[in-house]
């Protein structure tokens, strides 16, 4: 039996149908091969907020006390940048990014909750940018990343209310991860 859980706490995407319209945009215009360019599934769209990693089962009920009561207001964003991790000549990961108002209350969330928690011995990421993953890429191969950013600039592709947040447990699979939500705070 194990006794960590791999955590983090996330934000959902709720409009689906803009993500995966514009999944489609892409694939359909750069014609990436979907053997090496896998697109994200509806169902896992999110902005981590905060990775935890390998929490204790013991302090699981410690987390969630704290978090509850974290306080915010929901926001508005919208989707309007695409990027590239760790970079776009060699991608592993291509993003949609968020305005700059969003972007400001989603780091202003970020801090609230990193003030709540306690975060001795719980591993955290160094810097938060707010990003959404659309692609992993399944191998290190070169995509015309100029191409898309060209199609893709100056544009709104859709707005999200993000109005709660959850701390998902990530059980890792060979056909990849399943997330659950194991806690989630609503906005007030």
């Amino acid at each position: 039996m194990h006794d960590t859980v791999r955590t983090f706490i996330a934000m959902d995407a709720s409009n689906i149908t803009a993500l995966e319209h514009l999944q489609k945009e892409i694939t359909s215009s750069i014609r990436w091969d979907l053997n090496v360019v896998k697109p994200i599934e509806k169902d896992k769209f999110h902005f981590t907020i905060l990775f935890l990693g390998e929490i204790h089962k013991d302090i699981i009920k410690n987390i969630t006390e704290k978090l509850l009561r974290v306080e915010f207001e929901s926001f508005k964003i919208l989707y309007n940048t695409i990027g590239a991790f760790p970079n776009k000549n060699l991608p592993r990961i291509v993003w949609i990014g968020i305005d700059d108002d969003g972007k400001k209350k989603m780091m202003n969330l970020s801090r609230t909750i990193l003030s709540k928690l306690d975060l001795e011995g719980l591993r955290t990421d160094q810097i938060f940018a707010p990003h959404l993953t659309l692609f992993r890429l399944k191998k290190q191969v070169r995509i015309d990343f100029d191409s898309l950013s060209n199609l893709m600039e100056n544009r709104i592709f859709g707005a999200d209310t993000m109005d709660r947040f959850h701390l998902k447990k990530s059980d890792l699979t060979s056909q990849g991860p399943i997330y659950s939500n194991m806690l989630t705070v609503y906005a007030k």
